[in-house]
């Protein structure tokens, strides 16, 4: 049982990171540097319970201010570059941040252990979940309820006027510059946006994990990232949740290959790119779904009085 509570854990957070590159993608950029914003939501939430005595809200929330505060500072610069080199840039934001930890120390002796991030050795015994007896099955709880909580915000977005914009801007920066959209600022709130949700994920993380270090922000997770979006689809926020579950899953199913996993993450890409290049859940897909319950609504609007 912890086994599979464990494995949906994984899921709910790094469904949380694929919606942050997914944000990102809708208005028509590619980010490869969520890991950056992931590994300072998740630093700054553990330094908030384990060094500065926060409860665990207020810890996840400086987490995703900080991240955010990061994702607007990112955001203008990267808007100078397109394509393959915005993808460049932002990985290498993402690198500048797994080097700071690498070789940042800030720790405090606490019950005759060191706590706090120890360049290297990374940062440990960030125990607020087994401090307080909370259970793996109750954390997970509050991971889906995070969860829960950005997807409602998700699907809102999809049906607003700025979720229209960002469509606007994705598919013709130019055209939709001349009906009046301000191009500028709905990438940088999409940035800022996809920031605050990767850094969630980050805190979330680190409270599951108790642990973390340089590695963890590493390429491995920029590619995974980048992939639950692109294998599960563009064309609504489910596509991201959808390719988590088939990811993680694939990743559990496939142990046996370590390293080589990494590999199969990069094969997915290639043929999704080459035969779906919007993933599962495109828009083609999406508004055929749609298409069969506008019946549906037309005939009970029908047999209303």
């Amino acid at each position: 049982m912890e086994y599979y509570i464990s494995v949906a854990s994984v899921m709910g957070i790094h469904a949380l990171l694929g919606l942050s590159v997914y944000l990102v993608a809708i208005s028509g950029q590619m980010s490869f540097g969520q890991q950056g914003f992931f590994a300072l939501g998740a630093y700054l939430a553990g330094m908030g319970t384990a060094l500065w005595g926060l409860h665990l809200l207020p810890a996840l929330l400086l987490g995703v201010a900080v991240a955010a505060l990061f994702g607007v500072i990112v955001g203008f610069p990267a808007l100078r570059v397109r394509g393959l080199y915005l993808a460049i840039a932002t990985f290498g934001f993402g690198e500048i941040v797994r080097l700071a930890f690498l070789n940042i120390r800030y720790t405090k002796t606490i019950g005759g252990r060191v706590v706090g991030p120890n360049a290297a050795e990374g940062f440990r015994h960030i125990r607020y979940v087994f401090d307080r007896g909370i259970t793996s099955l109750q954390y997970l709880g509050i991971i889906l309820v995070g969860l829960a909580v950005v997807v409602v915000l998700f699907y809102l977005l999809d049906r607003s006027k700025f979720g229209a914009k960002l469509r606007a801007v994705e598919e013709d920066e130019t055209a939709a510059a001349m009906v009046g959209i301000n191009v500028t600022r709905v990438k940088v709130l999409a940035f800022t946006g996809a920031a605050a949700v990767a850094g969630l994920s980050g805190g979330f993380f680190v409270h599951y994990s108790s642990y973390i270090d340089h590695d963890i922000v590493a390429l491995p997770l920029a590619i995974a990232s980048v992939t639950y979006p692109i294998l599960g689809g563009l064309g609504s926020f489910a596509g991201p949740l959808l390719g988590t579950v088939i990811l993680v899953g694939l990743t559990e199913g496939l142990r046996v290959l370590h390293e080589l996993r990494e590999f199969v993450y990069g094969a997915l890409i290639i043929l999704m790119m080459i035969f779906r290049p919007r993933g599962l859940v495109d828009e083609a897909l999406v508004i055929r779904v749609r298409s069969w319950f506008r019946p549906a609504a037309a005939a009970a609007a029908t047999k209303a009085p």
